[in-house]
């Protein structure tokens, strides 16, 4: 290849982040050869410059692209020969792309071009954090830690009334500890993104975000997973708490969810696999009585990758190659049951040549 070429925006695209440093929603170009080139709108040049840490900042403008738009009238035609001029003056003959590229782009480029569509090398360079970014990450958790507090601490202080739970003489709701941790994480410079508040048989879902008042008698999952708006980086945690009553069978669950966890903990360390991992938390659940089913029991993978995305590589699933130290990656097994809900824990671990560091530091409790 003589570049790989990637086009869209780096608030959705974090590839192009990660390789730019250089973050805006409107759409721009970036060539990965033995340089980073970015070709940018001529009103964005002067920003990327100062913020972007690409080797070199082009602007469509220097191509002629509003002579090349009066021309055709069509401002993505315009687009298309501005891009043709730009990669053919950096010597590219043979191009690579990844899988979401443009795919009118992609045909247009076809015409001149060797193009090869294929697997981003950079998620695999994004999955080994370097000591900054780890540091982001750990900023990140912290103020997860701070709104998973003022989550619980609100639950704890609710009141079991009959089926549901009540603050103040009113119910409290998955929507007023949803907004308490999103109004906590802004101050804290972070940003939430679908926290997750459900209780009882509602978060037999792992993903279901939860709506309406509280259970009592029954856990509660909050998945709290921000990202700093200025270092882009997220954290990731999960705890499962219940006001009242807990029975004797959620009781066992949370044993047993916990128990899994604390293995998979144990087990991480670099050139384990991640399958590896996910086997030995499958393990504790078939040893303790509950084996997979379809739509009950363990469902999911026991962890993934995060950084610039909350989901990113690797995986620990039963596709997870080998972990590499400076890897962060989540443990979270959990049980569901339509007829009682979910119980999840989740834990943020940086893998290390001899084991592992957890960055999460709050207890895991069930009843409040």
């Amino acid at each position: 290849m003589d570049g790989l070429l990637f086009i869209g925006d780096s608030l959705c695209d974090s590839d192009m982040f990660y390789l730019s440093h250089f973050l805006t929603g409107d759409r721009f170009t970036l060539l990965a050869q033995e340089k980073i080139t970015l070709l940018v709108s001529s009103m964005e040049k002067g920003r990327a410059w100062k913020e972007a840490s690409a080797d070199e900042v082009i602007s469509t403008f220097q191509y002629g692209v509003m002579d090349k738009l009066k021309a055709s009238g069509k401002p993505d035609e315009a687009y298309r020969q501005v891009l043709v001029e730009f990669l053919r003056d950096r010597g590219v003959r043979r191009l690579g792309v990844p899988f979401r590229f443009p795919a009118a782009i992609y045909q247009h480029l076809c015409r001149d071009f060797l193009v090869t569509v294929l697997d981003s090398p950079v998620s695999r360079w994004r999955a080994v954090k370097t000591l900054q970014e780890l540091d982001a990450i750990r900023s990140s958790q912290k103020a997860c830690e701070k709104a998973m507090r003022l989550a619980v601490d609100l639950v704890a202080s609710s009141e079991a009334r009959g089926e549901n739970l009540f603050r103040h003489g009113r119910p409290l709701t998955s929507e007023q500890i949803r907004s308490s941790i999103e109004v906590a994480l802004l101050e804290e410079g972070c940003e939430a993104v679908d926290t997750i508040v459900a209780g009882g048989v509602a978060a037999a879902d792992p993903h279901a975000r939860g709506t309406g008042a509280l259970p009592a008698n029954a856990p509660i999952v909050i998945d709290i997973f921000p990202r700093s708006k200025s270092s882009r980086y997220f954290a990731d945690m999960t705890r499962t708490v219940l006001k009242g009553e807990a029975s004797l069978e959620v009781k066992e669950i949370y044993q047993v969810v916990l128990q899994a966890q604390i293995v998979g903990i144990e087990a991480i360390r670099a050139e384990i696999s991640g399958k590896e991992v996910h086997s030995q938390v499958v393990q504790v659940f078939r040893e303790q009585g509950y084996p997979e089913r379809e739509g009950r029991g363990f469902t999911h993978s026991t962890g993934h990758g995060v950084g610039l995305e909350v989901h990113e590589r690797p995986s620990l699933g039963e596709a997870g190659d080998a972990l590499e130290a400076g890897n962060v990656v989540t443990v979270e097994p959990g049980l569901y049951y339509p007829e009682i809900g979910g119980v999840r824990l989740e834990d943020l671990v940086v893998v290390t040549a001899k084991g592992n560091e957890n960055l999460t530091n709050f207890e895991r409790k069930l009843v409040l």
